[in-house]
């Protein structure tokens, strides 16, 4: 997701080519998608890591943040004067996160995510962070390994 905002918006891909976080994303229902399409585009995208300075986001430490989500899309337009493309019926409880780090500059790699109305347990929280963490510390052992490919290529 590239926008005009000041933040490119990513998907993490682990080895086999699997997006985690987009393929939660496509699982949620309607209205949860949109809402979450909304906010990643005019709050996460304009706003990047300042977001964690507003009550969308929270820093979890070592480089990995929480984006939260408990407005519908029309809220979320609302707060932001935005105009939504389609309309939406309200009537399903919102409360998603979806973890994210940054990736060079002015890019958010979205990790993965939940839906912690599901289950708003501290546990399920804890477990969610962990597997995030899990992608966060894949996606930089992958770094480091292109780096040094790109290193000894150069060499030649």
């Amino acid at each position: 997701m590239t926008t005009d905002a000041g933040w490119d918006i990513e998907f993490y891909q682990d080895e086999h080519g699997r997006e985690p976080c987009l393929e939660w994303i496509q699982k949620l229902s309607r209205e949860k998608r949109l809402a979450l399409e909304t906010a990643l585009e005019h709050v996460l995208a304009v706003r990047g890591l300042d977001v964690v300075a507003t009550s969308f986001g929270k820093a979890l430490g070592q480089g990995l943040y929480e984006f939260r989500l408990r407005w519908s899309a029309e809220e979320v337009a609302h707060k932001v004067n935005a105009v939504l493309a389609e309309p939406v019926t309200e009537t399903e409880s919102i409360l998603l996160r979806v973890f994210f780090c940054t990736s060079g500059r002015k890019i958010i790699l979205l990790l993965s995510g939940y839906d912690k109305a599901v289950d708003s347990s501290d546990r399920r929280q804890a477990k969610e962070i962990l597997a995030a963490r899990k992608l966060l510390t894949a996606h930089r052992e992958a770094e480091k390994r292109a780096k040094a490919g790109e290193r000894r290529a150069s060499r030649r």
